[in-house]
């Protein structure tokens, strides 16, 4: 469960910038906006949030921010050698800012205690990495530092403070091997320091990133209605948006070598995608069956579907998977390809209690409006992203303002009374 995420001095984001799920007064009383966490630090958090702002403005940059986050975590130890660059953006539009690392917090609920984990890097190296934990348990209050490590500049050097009493193992052995380049969190858990493994696990397996769900391969969805039970589930959430298909017919095969193509790829390339693919299935045809006139069901090739089916489509499996295990969604553009009534309805399905018994959370980025309806949303849940005179994105929640709901928001924000709407001018050819 994902209680804050912070970011500073990447792409369009200069100084820290913070968005936060934990719920006000008004939200937490009610269980369709939110649930308790069971950790007192945040006793209740959000099932949504929404961010609204103008092309450019930096959504995106956020969604990334969190890819970067998750993937370099994930990455960081095993994927990269000595001396390699790491593939980090620092806001470019001031030189003070370019000349300093970036910097990622996420702060988290996961098993029996909420972890508060950042770094900050450059392309060179790692020069800051730390992570504290709380227990959800309530008789215990203080947070506990399980590390931190500092680089030195002038000695050329890590300062470090690994906890003697709180982290048990190979704590040397952890420490010689993290390259300048890796994380000492990705890097101990390669070497099997249980003691990281629950913050670790949610950055890996719980945080979920989606660029835009119109660029979202079938891929997932294909492979879980594969599975027992999967397909019915798929179904139901088409029929629900009201895309009238009444079955589906996936077509797999073995992978045989023979299934690639001998043009355009070298035989290196082509030894590494069989290396990939051996003993997996691979998607012949996907099929669509519709009523007739005649009440007998018609197929259709799933291509000549509109891209608005096809999109539902895509994102019904990763929808679902992060419902059925409670995993946290961040999702860029919602609203692509999307009809507005459908997008409410993905939304809902986290809203719903007794559908989202896992407490799944949703982060996403739009322009459509329609989510303000009167009710559907709770202003802790709105969040604007605008950017100043020095072009840096900030992250302005709604709660900031005095507005009665978000459906008073709504009209109040396509006139430009709260910024985060583009700055029309007058369009002269020539």
């Amino acid at each position: 469960m994902l209680v804050s995420f912070s970011v500073r001095n990447y792409r369009s984001f200069a100084s820290r910038q913070t968005i936060s799920l934990v719920a006000g007064a008004g939200a937490k009383r009610q269980k369709r906006f939110s649930f308790p966490s069971e950790n007192s630090l945040a006793p209740h958090l959000l099932r949504s949030v929404c961010l609204f702002g103008p092309n450019g403005a930096g959504k995106s940059a956020l969604v990334r921010a969190f890819e970067f986050y998750r993937d370099f975590v994930v990455s960081s130890a095993k994927d990269t050698q000595e001396g390699e660059k790491i593939n980090v953006s620092a806001f470019k539009l001031d030189k003070e800012w370019r000349g300093q690392p970036s910097e990622f917090e996420a702060t988290f609920i996961h098993g029996d205690a909420l972890y508060q984990y950042g770094f900050a890097v450059d392309t060179d190296r790692v020069w800051g990495e730390w992570l504290f934990s709380k227990p959800n348990a309530s008789d215990t209050k203080r947070t506990r530092t399980l590390f931190q490590r500092e680089y030195d500049a002038e000695k050329g050097d890590y300062a470090w403070n690994i906890s003697k009493t709180s982290v048990k193992g190979e704590k040397e052995l952890w420490k010689k091997s993290t390259r300048d380049n890796a994380l000492f969190l990705s890097t101990a858990i390669q070497l099997k320091a249980e003691i990281f493994k629950e913050p670790f696990y949610w950055i890996q397996r719980y945080l979920r990133i989606i660029d835009s769900p119109d660029r979202l391969s079938s891929s997932f969805t294909v492979h879980q209605c594969l599975e027992e039970g999967w397909k019915d589930k798929v179904l139901n959430l088409l029929q629900a948006v009201d895309i009238r298909i009444k079955d589906i017919d996936i077509d797999v095969k073995d992978f045989e070598p023979s299934d690639l193509p001998t043009y355009m790829l070298s035989e290196t390339v082509r030894e590494e995608f069989r290396k990939k693919l051996y003993g997996k299935k691979i998607l012949r045809q996907i099929k669509s069956y519709h009523q007739g006139a005649d009440g007998k069901l018609i197929p259709l090739d799933f291509k000549e579907e509109s891209d608005g089916t096809q999109v539902v489509f895509c994102i019904a499996g990763p929808w679902l998977d992060v419902l059925k295990n409670g995993y946290t969604l961040v999702i860029d553009e919602l609203h692509n390809s999307l009809h507005p009534h459908a997008l409410r309805f993905l939304i809902n399905l986290f809203h719903d209690p007794k559908i989202n018994t896992k407490n799944a959370q949703l982060i996403f980025t739009s322009h459509e409006t329609s989510v303000m309806a009167k009710g559907f949303m709770h202003q802790d849940q709105v969040w604007l992203v605008e950017k100043d005179d020095a072009e840096s994105s900030k992250l302005i929640p709604l709660s900031d303002y005095k507005v009665r709901d978000v459906s008073a928001f709504q009209k109040a924000y396509l006139d430009g009374r709260y910024g985060a709407v583009p700055k029309l001018k007058e369009f002269v050819d020539g």
